[in-house]
């Protein structure tokens, strides 16, 4: 009956899949800027926050907090120097960006547990959020 339409063309999962692949697939694999700050303002520990762009953007602005590693940056020696126990979250710019992902992916594959927090410095900013960034340099006169 639906299968002339764009969304319903392709028929919805059944419930218990769609539970599965929410819950138990993308919420395991992603946070946002929201879960994000309310945790570093409650001083929770637990995670280690990565900002997975290049440094040089990251020392131009950044999530206080975050620490820079990336994803470029992500060899098999410097991963071997991390500590296995810690939970990382990378981010990126933003939804047009993907060096969040690449970064997430790296680690999972070198054994790490991460997230990845959805939205990056972009959905962070746009939040009002704090962010660490270097002064723009004063328009010449």
């Amino acid at each position: 009956m639906h299968e002339n339409t764009r969304v319903l063309g392709t028929p919805p999962a059944e419930p218990r899949d769609a539970l599965r692949h929410f819950r138990d697939i993308r919420l395991a694999c992603e946070t946002d800027p929201y879960d994000v700050h309310c945790d570093l303002a409650a001083g929770a520990a637990g995670f280690v926050l990565l900002d997975s762009r290049r440094r040089t953007d990251h020392d131009r602005c950044h999530i206080p907090g975050a620490r820079s590693f990336a994803h470029q940056e992500m060899t098999d020696a410097a991963l071997a120097a991390l500590p296995k126990d810690t939970v990382y979250v990378t981010y990126g710019w933003g939804p047009g960006c993907n060096a969040g992902t690449r970064a997430a992916a790296r680690l999972a594959e070198h054994g790490f547990r991460v997230k990845e927090m959805i939205g990056g410095l972009e959905y962070w900013q746009r939040a009002g959020y704090e962010t660490a960034c270097a002064p723009s340099p004063a328009p010449a006169q």
